[in-house]
């Protein structure tokens, strides 16, 4: 059966929703970064080391900068 509902949200539960969204995002890309340094993890954005390391450090900091707009500290 399928079924729809409908619900209704207030600016702050959405800017709640994305902000707690975003932060466990950075702490999944921190710890991607750790295993990606030592080795242990696989490629995120690229296949060479160090680009992909690169680009895991700039979503970090994006996904930072974002916070700090919603005045998260991370």
């Amino acid at each position: 059966m399928n079924r729809k509902v409908t619900i209704e949200l207030d600016w702050d539960t959405i800017d709640k929703i994305t902000t707690c969204s975003m932060k466990s995002l950075v702490e999944i890309l921190e710890a991607d970064l750790e295993k990606r340094k030592d080795d242990t993890g696989m490629a995120i954005f690229e296949k060479d080391k160090e680009s992909d390391i690169a680009l895991i450090e700039k979503h970090i900091e994006a996904f930072k900068l974002v916070l700090s707009y919603y005045g998260e500290r991370v």
